[in-house]
């Protein structure tokens, strides 16, 4: 990996290191630490009941950073708060090497690996996902860009010059991002791993209900589902690290050089934190106007028009805190979404403006 997203071509060499880093990966952090068991142990785990199974075979599963993580998360009640919206986005990542030659916005859906969708808790369904009911809202945002729901495509960013905290107005650089059908959606890992319990889609594409099941029998999301949802991840993703190993073609081309003079595309993907998309407005050869939907938009983003709270915003609705000088709930909250709040998080009291808390790495 070159840093700062420079493409490369991978050589032999290159192909060769990364197996031998994954490797070490998984043989002196992944199964000893993490797990205590191997990867096809763990693999075998499809519910809630099997994961509870799990912990109690082996006292290796139980004293594993996993185990511990489950048994702390309990002890301070983190299945007790955070809820959020109810309702989950997830773009679906890892392009099909065969189903995605030739892309198309039409097409995507069913060419992901990892497949894209809604999960709607209140209604217990999957639907696939549509970039063109996206909708982002401005009202309590730092820009002058009016009140109305546009698609991002149609946004062009003029953020405002007195950016001052106004909870009765704007309040935030971020955005409100919705679905025109479904609303305020959380994304990220348990997002992920929420769509990928369910059953639509194609048969060929990723299927694992745990994560799911887990949802279910502790009666929605919280906070310690939410951060099990992230770690489950680790084992999926190994495999698809070494299958994507497995697929390189070193021969291929590598680049291709763009040709289009005008037109707007539009791409998707999901970063660890949840759903990635970008669209853009090519115009003479040159990029007339480019906007981004990052995951945080959709978790941190303030309320929308109609006054309806962002995920974070609803999932701290009812936190208990113990010590409102230093509410450490507040971050275990923010930090289920999204670990790279972990500095980025400042209480204040509602009613009198003063900052209660500032949460620091160090």
């Amino acid at each position: 990996m070159v840093p700062g997203g420079v493409m490369c071509a991978p050589t032999l060499t290159d192909i060769t290191r990364a197996w031998a880093i994954l490797e070490y990966f998984r043989t002196n952090w992944l199964e000893p630490v993490w797990l205590g068991c191997s990867l096809e142990r763990y693999e075998q785990i499809q519910s809630y009941d099997d994961f509870m199974s799990w912990l109690d075979e082996d006292r290796k599963h139980r004293e594993s950073d996993l185990g511990l993580y489950w048994r702390m998360g309990l002890d301070i009640g983190l299945d007790r708060y955070g809820a959020g919206v109810g309702k989950y986005v997830t773009w679906g990542y890892l392009a099909h090497e065969d189903k995605y030659q030739k892309p198309t916005i039409e097409g995507r859906n069913a060419a992901t690996i990892m497949k894209g969708g809604v999960y709607d808790s209140f209604s217990d369904t999957h639907t696939l996902i549509d970039q063109s009911l996206i909708r982002e809202n401005t009202t309590r945002s730092w820009y002058d860009e009016g009140t109305a729901d546009i698609h991002p495509s149609d946004r062009t960013t003029k953020p405002t010059a007195n950016n001052s905290k106004d909870f009765d107005n704007a309040y935030s650089w971020a955005s409100a991002v919705l679905h025109k059908d479904f609303g305020r959606l959380e994304a990220g890992p348990l997002a992920r791993q929420l769509v990928a319990g369910g059953n639509h889609g194609e048969s060929w594409q990723h299927h694992d209900g745990f994560i799911l099941d887990v949802f279910k029998k502790m009666g929605g999301a919280n906070t310690h589902v939410r951060q099990l949802a992230r770690v489950h991840e680790l084992v999926k993703l190994y495999r698809q690290a070494e299958h994507c190993l497995r697929e390189f073609k070193l021969n291929d081309p590598w680049y291709i050089k763009p040709t289009e003079k005008d037109g707007q595309g539009w791409g998707a993907t999901e970063a660890a934190r949840g759903a990635l998309c970008h669209w853009v407005n090519i115009e003479g050869g040159k990029i007339k106007n480019y906007q981004v939907i990052a995951p945080g938009t959709w978790n941190i983003g303030p309320r929308d028009g109609e006054g309806k709270r962002g995920p974070i915003e609803e999932a701290l609705i009812g936190t208990p805190i113990e010590d409102s000088t230093d509410p450490v709930e507040v971050g275990h909250v923010a930090r289920s979404f999204d670990s790279c709040l972990v500095c980025t998080v400042h209480a204040h009291d509602a009613k009198t403006g003063e900052e209660l808390a500032r949460f620091r790495t160090a």
